[in-house]
C-alpha cells in the first residue's frame, strides 16, 4: 500500500514552496501520495492551523502522515517534533503546540524530538519544512520508524484550542476559519450544542446585531439571508444563502460572536 502524506501550510501556491516540499519528500518516497489539505492557512495563525488540523484529520485514511508546518519561530531555537498515534497516523511539523490538538483526537501514543544530525545538511535557516520535516516525512514513508530519526520525549508543546462560553440562554464563541464560501466556522461543535434546530437566534457580530435562525442548511432560508447552520466540519457556522458572511460582517478568525437565544421551537 502506497504511503499517504497529507500537506497543510500557511504557504499559498504563488511561491514555489509547496512544490520544493514535495519535491523533497517525493526524492525520498518516490511512492508517496501527497495530499494538500490547504495552503492557505493565515500567515503564523497557529490557532487556525490547530482547528483545520484536528477537523481535517479524522477523514484521512488511517496511518496517514501529517506534515503540518505554519512556523511563525522558524530559525529560532524550538525543534521539530514527531508525534505517534494508536490509529497509525504520525503528525510532523514545529513542536509549538498546534499539532496536539488534532493527534489528541486521534490518541498520541509517542512523541520524538527530530536530530537534525541523522538528516542531510540543510540548505536554509528559515525552510524547514522543506529542509526537515518533508525529509523526515519522506524517510518515515519508506518505512524509517521515528526513533531512528529522533529522540522520544514527553515535554513538548501542548496549545489548547479555545472553548465556547456557555452562560444559560446566551453563547459566546470564536471564529476559527473562514472558508472560500464565506462561512464563519466557530468553535462550537454540534455535540455540545445548547440552540436547537428551529430556535431564532440574535448574533452580535461586528458591532452589529442580527436575528437569524439555526437550520438544516442553506437553503432553509432565502437568497441573501443570514443562517446559523452545522457545516461539514460539524462546528457551528454563521452563513449566508449564496452570499459572504464573512464579506457581509468583516469577519476573520478570531473574531469572537455572541449568540443569544431568543424563541425556542
Amino acid at each position: 500500500m502506497r504511503p499517504i502524506i497529507a500537506l497543510l501550510t500557511d504557504f499559498g501556491l504563488r511561491d514555489p514552496y509547496v512544490a520544493q516540499v514535495k519535491a523533497a519528500i517525493l526524492s525520498r518516497c518516490r511512492d508517496a501520495v501527497i495530499i494538500d489539505v490547504t495552503h492557505e492557512i493565515s500567515a503564523f495563525n497557529e490557532l487556525q492551523a490547530a482547528f483545520i488540523l484536528k477537523v481535517n484529520a479524522p477523514h484521512m485514511p488511517p496511518g496517514t502522515i501529517h506534515v503540518s508546518v505554519v512556523d511563525p519561530g522558524v530559525g529560532s531555537g524550538r525543534r521539530g517534533i514527531i508525534l505517534t498515534t494508536k490509529r497509525g497516523d504520525v503528525f510532523i511539523g514545529p513542536d509549538t503546540g498546534f499539532m496536539v490538538p488534532a493527534a489528541e483526537e486521534l490518541g498520541i501514543r509517542r512523541a520524538y524530538a527530530i536530530e537534525e544530525s541523522r538528516l542531510p545538511s540543510r540548505f536554509s535557516e528559515t525552510f524547514h519544512a522543506r529542509d526537515v520535516f518533508a525529509p523526515v516525512a519522506g524517510m518515515v514513508a519508506s518505512g524509517k520508524e521515528p526513533g531512528e530519526i529522533g529522540r522520544e520525549v514527553s515535554d513538548f508543546a501542548r496549545l489548547a484550542l479555545p472553548e465556547p462560553k456557555i452562560s444559560g440562554s446566551e453563547v459566546e464563541v470564536m471564529v476559527m476559519h473562514v472558508d472560500r464560501f464565506g462561512n464563519a466556522i466557530t468553535n462550537l461543535y454540534s455535540g455540545n450544542m445548547p440552540l436547537r434546530l428551529g430556535d431564532e437566534v440574535k448574533v452580535e457580530v461586528g458591532g452589529r446585531e442580527i436575528t437569524c435562525r439555526l437550520v438544516r442548511s442553506y437553503a432553509y432560508v432565502g437568497t441573501g439571508e443570514p443562517l446559523l447552520t452545522i457545516g461539514g466540519s460539524g462546528y457551528l457556522e454563521l452563513s449566508i444563502n449564496r452570499g459572504s458572511a464573512a464579506e457581509n460582517f468583516g469577519l476573520k478568525p478570531g473574531d469572537k460572536l455572541k449568540l443569544i437565544r431568543l424563541t425556542m421551537v
